[in-house]
């Protein structure tokens, strides 16, 4: 704190000099004082002490004490040592207050600096809020209430104070998103983990936006969780464009594999037309007929399980997830075939999945691709359906491993191989397959898991899908909402 300049110094201890001598005059000298003869000085040095501060005031004690021996008449003197009680009386006394007033107004400065920065601290919260598009709250699980702290955005498209009067933002929820958020809050309330989950609201304008709900349960109170709500909005749509990239990238690879592959079979019904037309008898002409049928046939099925890749779905169906393996390792046979990889398949027949069928294989040839380019020399790649149980829940699961004995992958790149964009194929990959695999199964509520190993002795690469059945049910049927244009196969990493 600056010191005060001489001049106002000067002034406040001739303040804290003339005001006990005045109060003892007047104190010895007015008639109606004469009963209470120190209080006006104690009244002085109280005013010294909180208007100057603690060193006037111990001048003005002092002063009232000189002040009394001086005015004091010689008749109510009784000796020295009435003298020596009555300053030490003074000096205690004024001491004492002086004291107090001290503490009493270091305690309002210390409340007012803590008041200051508490209002700094707001200020910096709303900023804060307003700038990356939040809400922070305060949640009692008990009673179900939320309280939004000052400054907050308008995430739901309505003022601050009409959120504040709601005091849960649950009416403001879409219908098919609240079991959602009961499920991540009574997961928090069980384990005391983060709550974290994402939402839609609809605006008074009836636009449709995306939040995302983070919060954390006190230590000392599990009850009382604090966080913030964030308008993710423009995420979503960047991966919504994200995804249509994808699908585009991938349309483009599946219409060049797709002209690869038939165009061998119509080269060969073509040459085998030309020899029916030219046989020189009846049955070899229908032998060169039958021949080229096989291969149309071949074309048709091949067809066949290329449009199931494309098949739009707005509902969730069930389906037998063996021949739903088999068709993706039918789709791709030829390609298996010509790198010379061996292809093992153990599928067994297990209860039907209510899935999205077409994404499921999109996500399965994803790997299935991705498992190819790692054995440009040829290897074993080894298909496995068995039924399971979600290690989550020890509900009924489905398990899926595709298996390869390619070259293997480092930990460094096992750790990002589901991040966008990340890619070790160069510019031929976009690196958006299993970024977009990993959503599909999210979207099942599923999980992969992957091992792999690149040593010199041994490599290769495990990847192991879990599809629950039980809680696939609500999470698919929830989904559906949202679901729009299904994605073709991808097989970048």
């Amino acid at each position: 704190m600056k010191p005060a300049p001489l001049w106002q110094r000067i002034g406040m201890y001739a303040a804290a000099v003339f005001l006990p001598w005045l109060a003892a005059f007047l104190s010895l000298h007015v008639q109606a004082l004469h009963a209470t003869p120190l209080s006006l000085n104690f009244a002085a040095i109280v005013a010294v002490a909180a208007f100057f501060g603690e060193g006037p005031a111990i001048v003005s004690v002092f002063a009232s004490a000189l002040a009394f021996q001086v005015y004091l008449p010689t008749t109510m003197r009784t000796g020295p040592a009435d003298t020596l009680i009555r300053i030490a009386v003074i000096l205690l006394a004024g001491g004492l207050i002086t004291l107090i007033i001290n503490q009493r107004y270091t305690a309002l400065a210390r409340l007012q600096a803590t008041l200051d920065v508490l209002h700094v601290q707001e200020d910096i919260l709303a900023q804060a809020q307003q700038a990356s598009n939040s809400a922070a709250w305060s949640y009692d699980a008990r009673t179900g209430e939320t309280q939004w702290y000052e400054g907050g955005a308008e995430i739901f498209g309505r003022p601050h104070s009409e959120i504040v009067a709601a005091g849960s933002p649950r009416q403001y929820v879409l219908d098919e998103d609240l079991p959602k958020m009961d499920e991540a809050a009574a997961h928090t309330m069980q384990t005391g983990s983060p709550f974290i989950v994402e939402f839609r609201v609809r605006w008074p304008n009836g636009e449709i936006r995306w939040l995302e709900a983070r919060g954390t349960p006190l230590p000392s109170n599990r009850n009382l969780w604090r966080g913030a709500t964030i308008d993710i909005t423009q995420r979503k749509h960047a991966e919504a464009a994200l995804l249509r990239s994808e699908k585009l990238a991938v349309a483009g690879r599946l219409a060049t594999s797709i002209a690869h592959e038939i165009n061998n079979p119509l080269e060969a019904v073509t040459n085998l037309c030309f020899l029916a037309k030219h046989a020189s008898t009846l049955e070899d002409a229908m032998l060169y007929l039958e021949m080229a049928e096989r291969e149309l046939n071949r074309i048709a099925q091949f067809t066949s399980q290329t449009l199931r890749f494309h098949h739009q779905q707005t509902s969730a169906t069930e389906v037998d997830i063996a021949d739903l393996v088999l068709s993706v390792l039918e789709t791709y046979e030829d390609r298996l075939a010509r790198r010379e990889i061996d292809v093992r398949v153990d599928a067994r027949r297990v209860r039907p999945l209510l899935c999205y069928s077409g994404e499921l294989r999109q996500a399965l040839a994803s790997i299935v691709m991705n498992a190819s380019d790692a054995m440009p020399q040829g290897g074993v790649l080894r298909v496995r359906v068995r039924a399971g149980t979600d290690w989550r829940t020890a509900l009924p699961a489905v398990r899926i491993s595709v298996s390869d004995t390619g070259h293997g992958m480092s930990p460094e790149v096992q750790r990002r191989i589901f991040e966008p964009f990340f890619t070790t194929r160069g510019e031929v990959g976009t690196g958006l397959g299993l970024w977009v695999t990993a959503g599909i199964l999210e979207k099942h509520n599923g999980s992969v898991r992957v091992r792999s190993l690149c040593g010199k002795a041994q490599s290769g690469t495990t990847f192991q899908l879990l599809l629950p059945y039980e809680t696939g049910d609500r999470a698919l049927l929830s989904a559906s909402s949202n679901a729009g244009d299904n994605l073709t196969s991808s097989h970048t990493m």
